[in-house]
């Protein structure tokens, strides 16, 4: 069973984000963003009208998700954190850097490479696709 790793370029990138932010003692969190564009316009028509309950609005979101989700492109971000804002369960130690990783994701991650190119971090496993954390979720 291969462990989760983090290559040398992302390993530089992560240092350089940790020395931009203002945290005392960082940890690495690893998120998603995506640009919904125009997907979810009508859902926020609906948001700024706040005409609907926050249960209503948190259905019409979930049911635009499961519409159009395939479509959002995801981009994989690092962040810093605070060390104490996490349990030490929580954390996990990968080539020297400090990463938060809730229930699974360790597992979920163990036959990948965290890298970065061309600006961007991606996984990557041994047959060289590039993913996300969506579409590792995806598959498994």
């Amino acid at each position: 069973m291969s462990t989760f790793s983090i290559n040398e370029a992302a390993l530089t990138e992560i240092q350089h984000i940790f020395r931009q932010s203002k945290c005392r003692d960082p940890v690495a969190r690893l998120y998603e963003s995506a640009d919904p564009g125009h997907l979810f316009d009508e859902f926020k028509t609906e948001l700024l009208k706040k005409t609907q309950t926050a249960e209503d609005l948190g259905a019409m979101g979930r049911k635009r998700f499961e519409e159009v989700g395939d479509q959002l492109k995801s981009s994989l971000m690092v962040g810093a954190c605070e060390r104490t804002d996490f349990q030490p369960k929580d954390l996990c130690d990968v080539n020297g850097i400090t990463l938060v990783m809730g229930f699974g994701v360790a597992e979920m991650l163990r036959e990948y490479c965290l890298t970065f190119e061309d600006g961007r971090f991606l996984f990557r496993g041994a047959d060289n696709v590039a993913h996300t954390l969506r579409s590792l979720a995806k598959k498994s």
